[in-house]
């Protein structure tokens, strides 16, 4: 069967290159390069009948699931990635299942808060604070999805890309679900990477929003900073 993949690139998050990575091409980038057409990247592939997983590498150092699979499953390390199924008779089967979530709010601090958050901070002084700690909440999450950070130095290099599953508890339906991502703050941050810095969030592989925050060593700063609601 033949089987095409598309990865829509946006204004926030510049492709410079993108390739499938997979069980039908041996994880290998160079057998998946996608070509870009009309604002969209595009693989196409033969496949005999089976399941398959993959994924997208994307800039060759951040591995994303594809947005348009709404199936996705766990390897033996808990990694989720996204699924192909041919069946016997040569066609993609779909899952006509529809999941969603929607992102209550997040807030940027340099602790781990279980209760009460702090005001959002968006300066950070390496000389006295041990993370850039950034919390998410998830609400009425159907399904199982892969939740995607990603921390740009002021260079717009990728520094650090960290990735969990998410999906609701049983008997916890009703209660909203917190993800934190961090920034450890230790002695791989040299004065080079001081200034803003960018993340990035991602679900199931599509882009989502993004925060900056300034890192440096000055002897006062202010913990403040501007909060975002995001409405789903």
């Amino acid at each position: 069967m033949n089987v095409k993949l598309e990865y829509e690139e946006t204004q926030n998050f510049i492709i410079q290159s993108i390739s499938v990575i997979g069980t039908f091409n041996d994880f290998d980038p160079n057998k998946g390069k996608m070509l870009k057409e009309d604002g969209k990247w595009i693989f196409q592939c033969s496949l005999l009948p089976g399941e398959y997983h993959y994924k997208f590498l994307i800039n060759g150092e951040i591995k994303l699931n594809d947005p348009l699979a709404n199936l996705y499953y766990p390897d033996s390390n808990e990694e989720l990635w996204s699924v192909l199924i041919i069946n016997e008779e040569g066609k993609r089967l779909y899952n006509n299942e529809e999941y969603s979530l929607h992102i209550g709010n997040y807030n940027m601090t340099s602790n781990i808060y279980e209760e009460i958050m702090p005001i959002n901070k968006k300066e950070f002084n390496v000389m006295l604070d041990k993370k850039v700690v950034m919390c998410f909440e998830f609400k009425e999450v159907t399904g199982l999805h892969s939740v995607t950070v990603v921390w740009f130095t002021p260079q717009g290099k990728v520094y650090e890309v960290a990735e969990a599953n998410l999906f609701t508890p049983e008997g916890e339906e009703e209660n909203p679900i917190k993800m934190w991502f961090w920034l450890d703050l230790n002695e791989t941050i040299t004065s080079n990477n001081y200034g803003m810095w960018l993340v990035k969030l991602f679900i199931d592989g599509q882009y989502i929003l993004e925060d900056v925050f300034s890192l440096g060593t000055a002897s006062t700063y202010s913990a403040s900073g501007k909060y975002s609601l995001i409405n789903n």
